[in-house]
């Protein structure tokens, strides 16, 4: 059983009540900026009420104002404090949860032609952690975005509750003449512009207003007011402006069929734009830090996350580890931890542990009860011990990895005696041989390729760098455009002072177009690669 705190119950219900103030410049600037003068507000979980407040202040017209609030006592209260303001014929506000409130209440009461205005401050938390703490405050569990497989109970099945929220008003008020204007986090506004053409509305405009969440809601993200209009256009651009300046920074969409995170930066950039020949990994899932990762005493053995002294063999069951924050070189051969990989692949019986490597076996059933504790679905129905993100790829020599997390996209080759596993917040390539990898590094660390990842990665992401971005560059069409002289040069300086030839680079560059490639003396050389 869960026994919530004050702060869990506030991320629960997305209780980060707008300021009155902060809701007042808002108004004021839809007002000031767009031209607007609804007849119609609508807040959904509206808690204080301060947007209706606000915008019955600045608006001249409104003649009904809805709201919907799940919490009895903000419902109760607000509705109270709007009352005593002399608002009460202007007003109609339902004690209801937005995931299932039935919206026809408010579409029999006005006409398509009123000029709507949907405002607030929608609950800023994911339904992953919504469900950690066992919520109720949840939508259906219906993978609204379509995800099969693992993706949809692992980290793509992740979402913010305001996405659900925004794309359901949107859905529900298609066709009317509406406004919508939220408070999000930035990544929010980025996903449902990159999704638009899966949805049944159309837009004809949509703006991000970057705002300082720190200083609004002590909230650490990067957080804007989405302004979108509704309408038959498709548009799938939006610009976005400094809240407090009203200065452009850039425009991020869909341009010639490619997504954008800032259209203007480089406009040669999308020529390397397509499908990764590789197949990007990510690194292993365990979900138990304290247990399954391992820090190594330079005189010998291990530590464990609780300070337990451990001796532990390895190359079987316990491998080198690398965590984002070690990719800070572009060559990584030592570690400074070690993880225990119970499995050559997902899935796979973990009792052969217990005739192999008895100490491991016996180390793992010491914490089987954390080990068991772990909260994701995926490990429910999977062998005692099971981890993610494993397979015959993670087991390379040579490995090219990237952080997920890190604004500058640093590729760093890895390499050991003993293959170096990536923990779940890196991505990487493996290889079978030494010079695909230099090559594929040195490319990946090019100029052309470092334009192009920041003309389509979102920096003011958490991860700007994922799969789905990775797997957009194109290696065949990079190695078009960067020469072997490059390629060369950054072989040279590196710390194994690598020499790569001028034949080798165009081998690599023909088996990546799928062509046989044969030496002087006929031998086919092999096509695979990892």
């Amino acid at each position: 059983m869960i026994i919530k705190n004050k702060t869990m119950t506030k991320i629960e219900y997305g209780d980060y009540q707008t300021p009155l103030s902060f809701a007042q410049s808002v108004c004021t600037k839809l007002k000031d900026t767009y031209g607007l003068s609804p007849t119609v507000i609508f807040e959904p979980t509206f808690g204080m009420g301060n947007f209706i407040e606000s915008a019955f202040a600045e608006f001249d017209n409104i003649q009904t104002a809805y709201g919907v609030e799940i919490g009895n006592e903000y419902y109760t209260l607000t509705k109270e404090r709007l009352f005593a303001k002399g608002i009460s014929d202007n007003l109609a506000l339902y004690n209801d949860d937005i995931f299932s409130f039935d919206f026809s209440n408010i579409k029999e009461c006005i006409t398509k032609n009123d000029s709507m205005l949907i405002i607030g401050n929608p609950p800023w938390a994911t339904n992953s952690q919504l469900s950690s703490m066992n919520s109720h405050n949840l939508p259906l569990k219906d993978n609204f975005k379509g995800h099969s497989g693992l993706d949809a109970i692992t980290g793509k099945g992740n979402f913010d509750i305001a996405e659900y929220i925004i794309l359901r008003l949107l859905s529900e008020f298609s066709g009317y003449n509406c406004t919508l204007a939220m408070l999000c986090k930035t990544v929010v506004a980025k996903n449902i512009i990159r999704d638009i053409g899966k949805y049944n509305f159309g837009i004809s405009k949509a703006d991000m207003h970057v705002f300082d969440a720190n200083d609004v809601f002590n909230v650490s993200c990067d957080a804007a007011l989405f302004v979108v209009r509704l309408g038959e256009s498709d548009v799938a651009v939006c610009d976005v402006y400094d809240y407090y300046t009203n200065a452009k920074k850039r425009q991020f969409g869909w341009e010639n069929g490619a997504f954008l995170s800032s259209i203007s930066a480089n406009s040669d950039a999308t020529r390397i734009d397509g499908t990764c020949q590789f197949e990007w990994r990510q690194g292993v899932k365990h979900d138990c830090s304290k247990v399954m990762e391992l820090k190594y005493n330079p005189d010998g053995g291990f530590t464990n996350g609780f300070g337990d002294m451990l001796d532990l063999p390895v190359g079987q069951f316990v491998f080198p580890l690398v965590k984002s924050s070690d990719i800070k070189s572009y060559e990584i051969t030592e570690t400074r931890k070690h993880v225990i990989v119970p499995q050559k692949r997902v899935n796979a019986d973990t009792s052969v542990i217990k005739h192999m490597e008895k100490e491991v076996w016996e180390y793992l059933i010491q914490h089987e009860d954390l080990l068991n504790a772990r909260r994701s679905v995926i490990y429910k129905k999977a062998p005692k011990f099971s981890i993610f993100g494993i397979g015959d790829y993670s087991f390379s020599k040579y490995k090219v990895g990237i952080s997920g997390f890190y604004k500058e996209p640093k590729f760093a080759l890895i390499t050991g005696d003993i293959p170096i596993m990536l923990d779940d917040t890196c991505y990487f390539l493996s290889f079978y041989r030494i010079e695909d990898a230099i090559i594929t590094v040195a490319l990946l660390n090019s100029e052309e390729c470092q334009q192009f990842l920041k003309s389509i990665a979102f920096l003011d992401s958490k991860r700007p760098y994922t799969k789905e971005v990775l797997k957009r560059i194109d290696i065949l069409k990079l190695s078009e455009v960067v020469s072997f002289e490059y390629i060369l040069e950054y072989a040279l300086k590196m710390k194994g002072r690598y020499h790569i030839t001028e034949r080798q680079y165009k081998e690599y560059v023909v088996r990546l177009s799928g062509k046989s490639v044969y030496n002087s003396d006929f031998e086919q050389i092999s096509l695979a690669f990892a």
